[in-house]
Formats: C-alpha cells, sequence, structure tokens
C-alpha cells in the first residue's frame, strides 16, 4: 500500500466533509453543526477541522485537531446511504443508493 498515514487520513477528512456538504445541499442534514449536535460531535472542533480539510479550505490553515472520528463515519455509512468503501478509499461512488 502506498501513501503515508497524513495523507490517507487527510484524504478520509477530505471525503467527510465533501458528503457532509452533499448532505447540506440536499436537505438530509441541516449543516455541518447540525450533524455534530445530533450524534454528540464537538461542532467547533468539527468547524475547525473543516477550515484544514472542507470544500474549500483556508490556505494555509493547520486545525488543532487530526482526524473525524470514525463514530462520524460510522454515522454516515450506517444513517445517510454513504458508501463506506467510498468514504475510505475514494473508490466508487459517494452514496450507495
Amino acid at each position: 500500500m502506498s501513501g503515508n498515514i497524513e495523507t490517507i487520513e487527510g484524504a478520509i477528512n477530505r471525503r467527510f466533509f465533501m458528503v457532509i456538504h452533499a448532505l447540506s445541499a440536499s436537505g438530509s442534514v441541516t449543516s455541518l453543526s447540525g450533524f455534530c449536535i445530533e450524534h454528540g460531535f464537538s461542532a467547533s472542533a468539527y468547524r475547525e477541522l473543516r477550515l484544514e480539510f472542507g470544500v474549500t479550505p483556508a490556505p494555509g490553515y493547520v486545525s488543532r485537531y487530526r482526524t473525524v472520528s470514525i463514530a462520524a463515519l460510522h454515522y454516515l455509512v450506517l444513517n445517510y446511504g454513504v458508501s463506506g468503501d467510498w468514504l475510505l478509499s475514494g473508490k466508487g461512488q459517494m452514496f450507495l443508493r
């Protein structure tokens, strides 16, 4: 397997924020903060992560936080029809349905 852990984690973080953006656009979630509140995550930590890894990141910004929670990935797959394969590897389609 090629790539280092930071590169892999960064790519998964970016895909997480791509999904949240798509779910917000479709109305499936109200917002990143809404997703966080609904599932018990720190909305402020995820907003900070979004500055580094989001759909429109802040140039040069480095978050104090490194990765999204495995539980957050789990909820996307379990509750929103997100492909776990895509979320972890970037292969295939974002959504199963």
